[in-house]
């Protein structure tokens, strides 16, 4: 840098001499004088400022006293931007010294406008990493205020622990005493109970033994009795055999009786008949014989009837014997029974008696065994309170010495929160001092940045006034030129630089004539090339095939008609494809944004070139076959078929191969970006330039609030920290936008290379398919296949598929360019643009606040208009905005954590420095340079294009 950038009026640096006096000659324009004295003062500003500010960059982590941190907080900028009158002198001399003067000036002009921006890049890159460490810093001193916040409460908590536990320890020991002693009077109860229940077991067993003595002689007189009951058992049972006797004979007695009644009444019936029988044969005598044997019979009846009547009267008798015999041994049974029946009261009264006495010592064992059992079970009680006592005593022994343990560590661990609680502030004391010193170099840095971004303009302005006056000074020179031409004193014009000039310019033209030509003309030759002349190839085909002469003749002068249009369409994408090429070329080995395209141009457009030259031939030859066909022959010429099949096998094989390449390389990217921001979601709630003003405030906040923190009384650290806290909050949410503006322009690319690979594997499969229909024309040509419709009827459907692809591009182009000018706000920017750029022009509005219809559907048709501001252009400015440095006024605010982020999607975008012939420092620059910003978002706009 020029000595005379570092001087001002009130200040020169040491060691340099005063300034020789300017050489008298024109007068120099005060605004100009103005311009350079503000940007000469800016610049000697900052480096005061940068120079006063050199110990604490050097200790950018010192702790800062609080009074010194407040004084600079609150130490008002100074004014460095004072403009001071300057007289300009006159500068004698001719119109060479003149020249040469302007030319210096110039020179000077811009060379300080290169140190201003080296010094507002300086500044910007010092303010954002000021900004990163104070987020950094902060957000440290936020976390180790709330580490030694926790480890304070942890502290206090466990202090709380140690003084219950030694509360529980001396409760625990009480308790252990108050045991011991109920187990002593618990196991003296016990014994008590022992000694009773021993003398109640004796007497029980005392009336147990006397029972059981007792029982015995029951059981003695019971046997007896039972033995007499056995006896008189018997005797009855005698007896009662006896009375069943003597009832038997009783029962036959009377059976035989009875029988005797019955037979002497049988044999009083048969005299009483035969008497009868008698009378009757008296009456009839001549029926003697037969009264006779009647007489007969019924006397034998009565005669045998008397007979049993005596037999049953002599049984009757001896029954009557039996009963008397039986009878008398019934008494007998009878008697001997009631003998039985009193020796066994006798003997159940004694066995009473022994029972009864059984019972009174068996019911006294029962209750010695009761009060036994109740003074075993007193004892198992004593014993069992003893021993829960016992137990108890030892648990309170335990947990005394257990809650001992616990307060003794608890009482360590307080200690050791403590430390770590002090560690932590004093952590947090480092790191607030940490965030005050890179707060308050931010705001310097950012002061710095204001004063050298105005003192940048100000030299702006002082070029562009040596610019204007080197414009006037040419126009002068141009005038006497053109004096000294009409007077004869200067060469003619037309020549040497004049002639370069003009021969320039008519490149120009042409070079955007035949861009617009190749747009309009696209459109017919798409007709032509995807619906006429698949339609008048399968014609030619089937009335080839059927020898119809007029309608090959049709086709052929249909086809003539098409042929001029792919011609124009093929050459003049031969002549744009060389025209790029050329001037690519030349420009290959630069580097910077627009480099990329130009070395793509290098390696592409020859093959492009190449392919359209193939397709221009092949229109050439095509014209000429049906030419032939029309003037000639209607079969057409069979070298000129085979040549067209070739051309086409030809290019139609450079642009598959071509397809190929691209979609592997689309395929990774695709995959590449996909990667990036994983998580976020992509949203787009508000302008990006809202969100980055928002963060812009908020960071500087944060910056005032940390040194109000760090200088913060011992009261008033709660309510700052708050603060800090809550401008940390707020730029959480607000890089969160940021990143959902990234993941929304990583959605588009993702899509955007989609339907690249969907347009270039179409475009594949019709170049294969053009291919195929190369062979098959060689082959028709040769005679070795006989045409038909089958071939053009898969080639018409294949051309039918690319034209509805290309059909639904264009429509979808024109809907862009519609909605550019009928929903103008939709895309429109988000971000600031780079200084200069005119303002985009309003279109004319409906009365519903939208661009006119009309002037929407005019734009729809203008194929030749490329959309200046679509979603395309919006997505790369607002990556841009993201990627690029703090110096460039759309990413000033951007946080670097973020914009390291979208350089690695730039990266991935084929925007990185190797795609731009740069070191990584070289493209960081770049994108640090503001100037380069429309540059920027161009090729990343075309990094985004699908094509």
């Amino acid at each position: 840098m020029s000595d005379r950038l570092n001087q001002t009026p009130g200040h020169r640096t040491a060691g340099a001499a005063p300034a020789p006096p300017r050489r008298q000659g024109r007068q120099q324009p005060p605004l100009a004088l103005l311009q350079a004295a503000a940007g000469n003062r800016a610049v000697a500003s900052a480096i005061r400022r940068g120079s006063g500010t050199a110990i604490q960059r050097a200790a950018g982590t010192a702790q800062l006293p609080r009074d010194a941190v407040v004084a600079r907080a609150t130490a008002p900028a100074a004014d460095d931007l004072a403009i001071t009158p300057v007289t300009g002198t006159e500068r004698p001399g001719g119109g060479t010294r003149q020249g040469e003067a302007a030319k210096t000036e110039q020179q000077a002009a811009v060379d300080e406008v290169a140190a201003q921006k080296e010094a507002v890049a300086a500044a910007s890159l010092a303010r954002a990493g000021a900004e990163a460490d104070v987020w950094k810093a902060s957000g440290e001193a936020v976390e180790a205020h709330k580490k030694a916040a926790a480890a304070r409460g942890r502290a206090e908590k466990l202090e709380g622990a140690t003084g219950a536990a030694e509360r529980n320890r001396r409760s625990s020991l009480e308790a252990e005493e108050k045991y011991t002693e109920a187990a002593g009077t618990a196991m003296e109860k016990q014994q008590t109970a022992e000694e009773r229940a021993g003398e109640l077991q004796h007497t029980e067993h005392g009336e147990r033994a006397a029972a059981k003595a007792a029982r015995a002689e029951e059981r003695k007189y019971t046997e007896e009795a039972e033995e007499a009951e056995e006896r008189r058992k018997d005797a009855v049972d005698r007896a009662a055999d006896f009375t069943k006797q003597a009832d038997e004979a009783r029962r036959r007695q009377e059976a035989a009786e009875a029988r005797v009644a019955q037979l002497r009444k049988q044999a009083e019936e048969a005299r009483e008949q035969q008497e009868a029988a008698e009378a009757a044969a008296r009456a009839k005598a001549e029926a003697e014989d037969e009264i006779a044997r009647s007489v007969k019979k019924w006397a034998e009846a009565a005669a045998k009837a008397l007979e049993q009547a005596g037999e049953a009267e002599e049984e009757a008798r001896r029954q009557a014997g039996e009963i008397r015999t039986a009878d008398d041994a019934r008494k007998k049974a009878a008697e001997e029974a009631n003998a039985c029946v009193e020796d066994r009261d006798r003997a159940q009264e004694q066995a009473k008696a022994a029972g009864d006495l059984a019972a009174r010592r068996e019911k006294n064992a029962d209750v010695a065994a009761r009060e036994r059992g109740k003074a075993e079970r007193e004892a198992a009680r004593h014993k069992k309170a003893a021993d829960t006592a016992l137990r108890q005593a030892d648990r309170a022994q335990a947990d005394a010495d257990r809650q001992a343990h616990i307060a003794a560590e608890r009482r360590q661990q307080a200690e050791a929160a403590r430390a770590e609680e002090r560690a932590h502030a004093r952590d947090a004391a480092e790191a607030r001092n940490r965030a005050a010193a890179a707060g308050q170099r931010q705001l310097d840095r950012r002061a710095d940045q204001t004063t050298a971004t105005t003192a940048l303009s100000a030299a702006k302005e002082a070029r562009e006034a040596e610019k204007a006056k080197e414009a006037a000074a040419e126009a002068a020179k141009k005038n006497e030129a053109e004096a000294a031409e009409r007077t004869g004193e200067a060469e003619p014009a037309g020549t040497g630089k004049a002639d370069g000039s003009l021969r320039k310019r008519a490149t120009g033209a042409v070079k955007k004539a035949s861009a617009k030509v190749k747009s309009w003309v696209d459109v017919p030759d798409l007709a032509a090339l995807r619906l006429s002349a698949p339609y008048s190839g399968t014609q030619r085909s089937e009335a080839t095939k059927l020898g119809d002469t007029g309608r090959v003749h049709g086709t052929a002068v249909q086809q003539l008609v098409e042929n001029p249009i792919n011609v124009t369409s093929d050459a003049t994408g031969t002549f744009n494809d060389l025209a790029a090429l050329k001037d690519s070329f030349g420009k290959r080995h630069e580097s910077g944004p627009a480099s990329h395209g130009h070395r793509k141009n290098v390696n592409t457009k020859p093959l492009a070139a190449t392919t359209n030259a193939l397709m221009t031939t092949n229109d050439v030859v095509k014209i000429t076959d049906n030419a032939m066909r029309i003037t000639e022959n209607v079969a057409g010429v069979a070298e000129l078929g085979a040549a067209g099949g070739g051309l086409n096998i030809a290019f139609s094989s450079l642009t598959a191969g071509r397809d190929l390449k691209v979609l592997k390389d689309t395929h990774a990217q695709r995959k590449e970006l996909k990667d990036h921001f994983k998580g976020e979601v992509a949203k787009r709630d508000r302008r990006l330039r809202e969100v980055l003003e928002d963060l812009g405030a908020a960071n500087t906040k944060l910056a005032q609030e940390s040194i109000r923190l760090a200088a913060a009384e011992p009261g008033e650290e709660a309510a700052a920290l708050r603060a800090v806290e809550d401008e940390r909050t707020l730029i959480d949410g607000l890089r969160q936008e940021l990143t959902g503006h990234l993941a929304s322009g990583r959605d588009y690319a993702v899509k955007k290379k989609g339907r690249k690979l969907r347009h270039r594997a179409t475009n594949l499969t019709g170049n294969v398919a053009r291919t195929t229909a190369g062979a098959v024309a060689i082959a028709a040509a040769a005679g070795a296949v006989s045409g038909g419709i089958g071939a053009g009827v898969v080639g018409g459907t294949t051309a039918l598929a690319l034209g509805g692809f290309a059909a639904e591009k264009g429509v979808r182009k024109g809907n862009k360019r519609y909605n550019s000018v009928r929903d103008y706000q939709k895309h429109a920017r988000t971000t600031p643009a780079q200084e200069g750029t005119p303002a985009p022009e309003a279109p004319r509005l409906d009365k519903d606040g939208r661009g006119r219809r009309s002037d929407a559907l005019k734009e729809a048709v203008m194929v030749t208009h490329s959309i200046k501001q679509g979603k395309r252009q919006l997505n790369a400015q607002e990556i841009y905005a993201q990627a690029a440095g703090p110096a460039v006024p759309a990413s000033e605010n951007v946080p670097e954590d973020i914009r390291r982020d979208a350089r690695a999607f730039l990266k991935s975008l084929k925007c990185g420095p190797d795609q731009h012939n740069q070191s990584e420092k070289e493209w960081e620059a770049s994108l640090n340079d503001p100037e380069q910003q429309t540059e920027w978002e161009e090729a990343i706009a075309k990094a985004l294009s699908s094509l």
